[in-house]
């Protein structure tokens, strides 16, 4: 279950959003140390949607259990419905680089992530779409806990590798260059996923 998770998570990572574009412009255009500490920023705004979906899909799962299948199915068309619009990108999408207002303060970096990760409720529409299927077989609270500690890690982890890597202009230069094939892949992946809610919505209620 958790490695299905991952997949599906760092799909929905490398997407290009809010957040991918606002960590590589400060990386691209500001500096290395500014950019992590934004990544740590939107982490934390990660971990407060997570919670909402990971604990209000559970207790729905407990509690009404036909309700948590109608959400299984409307999370599995969103994501079809997104993935279908991934695979069919056939344009680079582009991001700002312009030089920015340098700042040293650590705080508002992280401030500044969070804030841009909080104005996205989307994100929320996400992770309840991908946890819809999973969160009624949690038969402890620590279930609830590991899968809340691998959606922020790993959002920590790909967001700090984005800010190493795009600091470098090649880097930039190279994602410009390719980066509506990742947008196709992930779309594909999506879209699979998605099927497999729909599928197994249906597949309860009938």
């Amino acid at each position: 279950m958790l490695v299905t998770l991952f997949f599906v998570q760092l799909a929905g990572l490398v997407s290009p959003g809010p957040d991918f574009f606002y960590i590589s412009r400060r990386a691209a255009s500001s500096n290395r140390r500014n950019a992590i500490f934004a990544a740590i920023g939107i982490s934390l705004g990660i971990a407060f949607w997570a919670m909402l979906a990971v604990f209000g899909l559970g207790f729905l799962g407990k509690t009404v259990k036909p309700i948590s299948y109608i959400i299984m199915l409307l999370g599995g068309l969103f994501l079809g419905y997104t993935g279908l619009k991934m695979v069919r990108v056939t344009e680079n999408a582009q991001f700002d680089n312009r030089k920015l207002e340098q700042k040293t303060s650590a705080k508002q970096e992280i401030l500044d992530g969070l804030w841009i990760n909080l104005s996205n409720a989307k994100v929320v529409v996400f992770f309840s779409s991908i946890l819809s299927g999973y969160t009624a077989q949690f038969t402890q609270i620590s279930d609830y806990f590991i899968v809340l500690a691998m959606l922020v890690l790993s959002t920590f982890c790909y967001f700090s590798l984005v800010a190493i890597l795009f600091s470098h202009q090649k880097i930039c230069k190279f994602y410009a260059k390719y980066n509506r094939y990742i947008d196709n892949f992930s779309g594909c992946i999506f879209l699979f996923f998605g099927g497999s809610l729909v599928y197994g919505a249906v597949k309860f209620f009938m």
